[in-house]
């Protein structure tokens, strides 16, 4: 094999391998996140939930959408958490204010923190992420 061959066979395999493996950094194992928020078996809107992983990582954030329903984000691109546990951090925003139909007309917040009665814990405050798709409901009760 001459020097042209044995550099157009390299580059071929090269060319190969980055084709088959991708580009750019490799993810650690996500594990993909859904679920609900209720109070009193009630879906809540608005609640921020952030996954905290307890031996350490990029935190995976979601907020609940008028039916109570999550899904986890690792990335802006990427859907999931870290697999392993996580402590669960959250914030009550409660539903989002509607933007105005016009680009001139003011936007007035009328958004309103949803009144919990007492109830500010949310359950479980630990969870374990799976590789694969897990289903992880939360529920708040009286703390």
């Amino acid at each position: 094999m001459n020097g042209l061959s044995r550099l157009l066979t390299g580059t071929a395999t090269l060319a190969a391998l980055t084709f088959i493996t991708g580009c750019g950094p490799e993810l650690p194992p996500i594990g993909e996140v859904t679920g609900m928020v209720t109070q009193d078996g009630k879906p809540v809107e608005g609640v921020a939930l952030e996954f905290v992983p307890t031996e350490g990582g990029r935190p995976s954030m979601a907020v609940t959408d008028s039916e109570g329903r999550y899904s986890a984000m690792f990335t802006a691109d990427t859907d999931g958490a870290l697999v392993g546990k996580h402590s669960i951090r959250y914030e009550i925003n409660g539903p989002a204010a509607p933007m105005p139909a016009s680009p001139d007309a003011e936007f007035i917040p009328t958004s309103k923190k949803p009144d919990m009665g007492g109830k500010t814990k949310i359950e479980p405050s630990e969870v374990e992420v799976v590789d694969g798709s897990n289903e992880i409901n939360f529920e708040f009760v009286a703390g």
